[in-house]
């Protein structure tokens, strides 16, 4: 067979295109001249999207490539009439450039662009932006009212260019206008809905709340109507993140949502401790809000707002009879620490005066005839001064608060009055923990009262006579005043959070260094047998009939993998399924180890009878639970599965990482998504690299590259739900078209039976 020329490949495409070179339609022969300003500061973006109508395109050629900026691209541009003209002798290499184009064009690409604009023209993409959305270099000048497309000569794909060039021929044929939905290239906001700042401003207030910034796309229908299509990303749940979308319509639609986008920006800002607005995704895969697990919109704004400022109202006036309470709490307080302090004093004052004596003769003397005397009236302490003494007002005068009673409340109410509250708060905090360091000095206080009371006491024994007090004045051991024992709050001890995102590489690593050096190569068969679809049948006592069509299917699956049977009885390689040149790619990283395989370490021929099977899979079992008494997790982590609600059983297959477990059910449109807080040291086996690959090479690399699947006994724990929620993924099938799938999550605390 003869290969296509140059010419034969031209003459087929023009005849694809319908355009004759002989015979060149008058509104191609005609050259294209109006005005166009290119912005300095603005390069090739596609902020705007419009359905425009396909004959109302010029189209002009220029000798650059995409990447060119647009002042040099439409400085060199010309009309396709001059590439179109063979006669004009200036126009000669234009021509060339244009049979080259030509030639190297597909005509199932521009088939495929075809495809994809039928499809577009029921309804735009829900991201807006498509693939190979680049190859429309689509201008439009405002000076001459007129869209133009500038078609790069030095590009290699011209596939969009040829598709608009045979659409416009067909036009002219059929009088029938057609559309194509492209972005426009070089173009601003037209700023119809919201000004240039508010829509900064937007991307900020977004950012805020979702945690990830926003692509804004302006979209005119085929009747010239715009729209705002806000696109985003945020996280879903933990560290799993979902793409939205927001649709504006309208003037009043966007100013609304610019409102109600700023109210929640700024109470989340001003009053982070009171309020968080959780962002979700709908059915439609529009991005809605939640405060205290309820929709919010902006209608219903001005109805949260009022109950808001009720409930801080009602806040603020418990606190301030709670303050009144506490103010006297302390003052009681105070009052019963200062007479402590001037007990304390008075015996402080004889214990000194006792110490001061004992030093010399005459001192010893003196404190004995003055003893007792002392003595009598000791017990008289007098408060008469701390009844007298002034009192510090400490009590504050409680201002009577006005608050103003509105219809509606505005932000600046709600900021106004929690401004208030947190004040109140405080004080009230402030007063509690007043009156515990009041209390702590009270503790204190009476513990250094008893101390010294025995102290006093024991030197009281000894003032019956001169020579006993003697005596014990010249000892030069004395008794000591014991010091209060400070109160120590046990602190127990932080453990780590595990974060799946940044701590699982590490966490692998050790954990497949560990197993690889505590499991023997017939264990971890065991535990690849484990995370198949047999994993069923090791679960507890079967049928006779189980294990018959368990081994069935082996034996068929076995006949259609290795088509042995009819030759030999059994592998001849074994585990050796590769030779050592043959190098693979696990996480990176080369190695040269053959992946393990459930129908060869079963060793399932043709003659391996029910008996034989039965046996396989008890030792497969004993080996599991042997290793199971052995495992024991590092950390502490949280756990997933999808297949069944967890239950309390030897063995279950469960995910560390949640995405990877919904992908086993990601087809249904509602999951249910289990999730089990696993504490450390409890039993579980790690399905890493080692489990997957024989190793024999020694080059395997450590890790968990192929899943994050662990095996989880649970036989001696109870599972107590903790909390219930859910969220909603989008899924983009196509550009247009969606879908949202609901998880519902269950999440279990884990604790000892009997515990």
């Amino acid at each position: 067979m003869t290969k296509n020329t140059n010419e034969d490949i031209i003459s087929e495409n023009l005849k694809y295109i319908g355009l004759s070179l002989t015979k060149i339609p008058t509104f191609l022969s005609k050259t294209i001249a109006f005005e166009y300003q290119p912005r300095k500061e603005i390069e090739d973006n596609y902020k705007v999207y419009q359905y425009i109508p396909i004959s109302k395109i010029k189209i002009l050629l220029t000798p650059c490539n995409r990447l060119n900026t647009i002042q040099e691209k439409y400085s060199k541009a010309s009309s396709i009439s001059n590439y179109l003209d063979s006669k004009t002798e200036s126009n000669i290499l234009k021509h060339t450039t244009f049979l080259k184009m030509l030639s190297q064009v597909e005509i199932a690409k521009i088939e495929e662009i075809e495809k994809e604009q039928k499809k577009l023209q029921i309804k735009e993409p829900f991201l807006i932006k498509y693939q190979r959305n680049y190859l429309w270099q689509i201008y439009y000048s405002d000076i001459a009212d007129t869209y133009f497309m500038l078609v790069p000569t030095e590009d290699l794909d011209y596939s969009a260019f040829f598709y608009l060039l045979k659409k416009q021929l067909e036009i002219k044929k059929t009088k029938k206008e057609e559309y194509i939905f492209v972005p426009i290239s070089c173009e601003e906001y037209s700023r119809k809905y919201l000004k240039k700042s508010q829509m900064e401003d937007l991307e900020k207030y977004m950012w805020q709340l979702t945690k990830n910034w926003i692509t804004t796309y302006e979209v005119y229908d085929k009747d010239g109507d715009m729209s705002l299509h806000i696109i985003g990303k945020m996280t879903v749940y933990e560290k799993m993140e979902s793409e939205y979308k927001i649709i504006l319509n309208t003037k009043e639609e966007a100013e609304k949502f610019y409102k109600f986008i700023k109210a929640l920006f700024i109470l989340e800002t001003e009053l982070p401790h009171y309020y968080r607005f959780k962002p979700k995704i709908n059915a439609k895969g529009i991005l809605e809000f939640e405060y205290q697990s309820k929709k919010i919109t902006y209608d219903k704004l001005m109805e949260l707002l009022t109950k808001e400022y009720e409930h801080a109202k009602k806040e603020i006036e418990s606190l301030q009879k709670k303050q009144k309470i506490l103010e006297k709490d302390f003052e009681d307080r105070k009052q019963e620490a200062y007479q402590k302090e001037q007990e304390y004093l008075g015996k402080e004052r004889l214990i000194a005066t006792y110490l001061e004596c004992r030093k010399t003769f005459l001192g010893k003397v003196k404190y004995f005839l003055k003893a007792k005397k002392a003595k009598k009236g000791q017990n008289k302490i007098k408060n008469e001064n701390e009844r007298n003494q002034k009192k510090e007002n400490r009590i504050e005068q409680m201002e009577t608060i006005k608050f103003a009673k509105k219809e509606y409340y505005t932000i600046e109410d709600i900021l106004q009055i929690y401004k208030v509250l947190d004040e109140k708060i405080q004080n009230a905090k402030n007063l509690e923990l007043d009156i515990k360091a009041q209390n702590q000095k009270i503790k204190s206080l009476t513990k250094k009262i008893e101390n010294a009371s025995l102290y006093l006491s024991e030197i009281d024994k000894h003032e019956k006579s001169i020579f006993d007090f003697w005596k014990f004045a010249n000892k030069d051991e004395q008794i000591l005043l014991q010091a209060p024992e400070e109160e120590n709050e046990n602190i127990g001890k932080l453990e780590k959070v595990f974060d799946d995102k940044e701590d699982f590489e590490e966490m692998a690593v050790l954990i497949d260094k560990k197993q690889r050096k505590q499991l023997t190569k017939e264990q971890t068969n065991s535990m690849f047998i484990a995370q198949t679809d047999l994993l069923s049948l090791l679960k507890g006592a079967k049928k006779d009939e189980d294990f018959e069509e368990s081994l069935q299917k082996l034996k068929e699956e076995a006949q259609k993998e290795r088509n042995l049977f009819n030759q030999e009885n059994f592998d001849l390689f074994g585990n050796v399924s590769e030779d050592r040149t043959k190098v693979q790619v696990l996480g990176g990283k080369k190695h040269r180890e053959s992946q393990k395989d459930k129908l060869k370490i079963l060793d399932i021929t043709k003659n391996l009878n029910i008996e034989e099977y039965k046996e396989k899979i008890l030792t497969i079992l004993m080996n599991l639970q042997e290793i199971m008494r052995k495992a024991s997790s590092p950390v502490s982590l949280p756990l997933y599965c999808v297949q069944e609600e967890p239950k309390q059983e030897d063995m279950q297959i469960f995910y560390i990482r949640p995405e990877e477990a919904i992908k086993q059910k990601e087809q249904t449109k509602e999951i249910n998504l289990y999730r089990i807080n696993l504490k450390r040291q409890m039993p579980v086996i790690y399905f890493t690299n080692g489990m997957y690959y024989d190793n024999d090479n020694k080059t395997l690399p450590l890790g968990m590259h192929v899943t994050s699947k662990c095996l989880v006994n649970l036989k001696d724990y109870e599972l107590v739900l903790n909390k219930k929620e859910d969220f909603r993924m989008l899924k983009i099938e196509e550009e247009t078209k969606i879908t949202t799938t609901k998880v519902n999550i269950y999440e279990y605390e884990i604790k000892k039976k009997g515990e």
